[in-house]
């Protein structure tokens, strides 16, 4: 990844564009993680848009897991593997991708992910996948709840909108989970991580 293209022209070409467009409103900022202190923020996922928008909300640089399927679109794996993201193959163990994830987590890395694997109509939210617990769960890790709303009104019938977009960040999750298998205990804290984001 190159922090440059992060940190300038992502930001110069997109951030103050973006941010003068819709008027991100964040509540909760005191939340955010600290840099350089591993932590996974785990978001809701109305709209494709919502990575880069929780991106000009965050202050720092997340490391985001994106379906894979946005590398076979000529030039955009490229752009975003640039910008931080990796694949992760949805529907299946990604074994690949939960390492990546971990290896990123250990280099104090900040790494962003949707529990619930993919878009969810109407502003609703959908059952949480068990990828999200077992990388939650990892020693020393800080999990942080963050609820996007208005993103899914960005495109109406084809049409570019300008809707109210509020970014709301929760405090850290407890996931101290004993007395479960190991299976149960990813369930359980992926369950605990989208009921944290539901009350946002």
């Amino acid at each position: 990844m190159s922090p440059f293209l992060y940190n300038r022209a992502a930001r110069l070409l997109v951030t103050r564009p973006l941010t003068w467009l819709y008027g991100i409103e964040v509540t909760g900022s005191g939340n955010w993680p600290q840099a350089g202190r591993p932590a996974l923020i785990a978001s809701n996922h109305g709209s494709n848009f919502d990575p880069v928008l929780l991106g000009l909300a965050f202050p720092g640089i997340i490391r985001w897991m994106a379906k894979a399927e946005l590398w076979k679109v000529p030039g955009l794996g490229w752009l975003i593997s640039r910008l931080g993201a990796f694949p992760v193959r949805r529907g299946e163990a990604d074994r690949e991708a939960i390492r990546e994830a971990r290896a990123l987590l250990r280099e104090g890395q900040i790494v962003g992910m949707f529990p619930e694997g993919t878009r969810q109509r109407g502003g609703s939210l959908g059952e949480p996948q068990p990828g999200a617990g077992m990388l939650a769960m990892e020693p020393g890790i800080t999990v942080v709840p963050v609820r996007i709303r208005g993103s899914e009104g960005i495109i109406r019938r084809g049409l570019p909108r300008r809707p109210k977009i509020s970014v709301t960040v929760g405090p850290p999750i407890d996931l101290e989970i004993a007395g479960m298998s190991r299976g149960k205990a990813y369930r359980e804290a992926s369950r605990r991580i989208m009921a944290a984001i539901a009350e946002l």
